[in-house]
């Protein structure tokens, strides 16, 4: 009888943490509700082990999501894994509820900013804006400083951020910036950069086109060249529209193929290369290098964002479709989110 009863028991306390997985953020009193509802169904002969385990075991939950692997410090509601952040107005840059679209609050207003391009880095965000001296990098802190970089950024299309580092596209060169520092990666004419992406150990990702045929350069820290790159080559007849990092692995959002409307997010190894996962497949419209976003949590779900065509929350085999980002007032960001890594 005590077997059946254990059982039951583990059976409650895993739905119950099911059920709070899906707001990865506990409610405060998650933890009181979770031992009240262990208390009802507990019967005057099961040990008080059981109850212990199950205190044990929800608190361990409750720590876990409150110290996630790779944070220093507890993060903010607003800025825990479901939210992200996206541009709903020029100049102004928000957190959004990852499930329901809604608002969390602002996190900054930065005066004649393009925050259609957006890059995070743990408490910190960047943005771009024209200045008299040509276009520049902002920085926006989660207390609110704000700071220009030095540095003319160029075009400005594509900016990256990570491990203290952003990174841009400079013409024919990525530039690479940590503190006071600057690389330049010269990158053949003939190639064409569709995006980004930078790993906290300084490990640089460029998505580059050639003749119809589009790969992944993988550059280890300190890079000055291509010399030395290893390729993530995704197969299928159609190169990826958008690349970043989870943890020590590449991620490529590829569609499927050329004509059906399907895409999926794919891992690659960095030291090798080498496909690790292929990603499962979802419903999408035809997606676009440039117009497409892909951001990763450190729970290691994707956020696959378009600009004005839809978003999806990528969790392993889990694709679910998510509301576009809007405001209380009832205005949509019209560019791509992205996580707050």
């Amino acid at each position: 009888m005590k077997d059946g009863n254990s059982a039951r028991d583990v059976d409650l306390v895993r739905a119950q943490l099911h059920r709070l997985v899906e707001d990865v953020e506990p409610r405060p009193d998650a933890l009181p509700r979770l031992l009240a509802n262990a208390r009802r169904r507990k019967s005057p002969r099961r040990p008080l082990l059981v109850v212990a385990a199950v205190a044990s075991a929800a608190a361990a939950f409750v720590v876990a999501m409150l110290a996630l692997p790779g944070q220093q410090e507890p993060e903010p509601v607003s800025v825990q894994p479901n939210s992200y952040l996206a541009a709903p107005r020029s100049g102004v840059i928000a957190s959004f509820d990852v499930l329901s679209g809604r608002e969390n609050h602002e996190v900054a207003r930065v005066s004649g900013a393009d925050t259609a391009v957006l890059a995070a880095d743990r408490d910190r965000v960047y943005t771009l804006v024209s200045t008299v001296d040509g276009r520049r990098v902002v920085e926006v802190a989660l207390s609110g400083g704000q700071q220009v970089l030095p540095g003319d950024v160029g075009d400005g299309r594509l900016l990256a951020a990570g491990g203290g580092r952003i990174a841009y596209l400079d013409g024919t060169a990525v530039v690479v910036v940590h503190g006071q520092q600057q690389r330049r990666i010269p990158i053949p004419a003939e190639l064409r950069v569709d995006d980004l992406a930078l790993a906290d150990d300084g490990r640089l990702a460029v998505l580059a086109g050639q003749q119809g045929s589009d790969h992944v350069l993988l550059l280890p820290p300190d890079a000055n060249s291509l010399a030395g790159h290893v390729e993530a080559v995704p197969d299928g007849p159609c190169g990826p529209v958008a690349i970043t990092w989870s943890g020590r692995d590449l991620a490529a959002l590829q569609p499927v193929d050329c004509t059906a409307e399907q895409a999926r997010v794919a891992t690659f190894a960095a030291d090798t290369g080498r496909k690790i996962g292929a990603g499962a497949p979802f419903r999408t419209p035809p997606l676009v290098a440039g117009r497409t976003r892909l951001s990763a949590d450190p729970l290691g779900r994707f956020l696959v964002s378009t600009d004005g065509q839809g978003q999806w929350l990528v969790d392993g085999s889990v694709i679910r479709p998510i509301p576009p980002a809007c405001t209380t007032d009832g205005v949509c960001a019209p560019g791509p989110g992205t996580f707050w890594s």
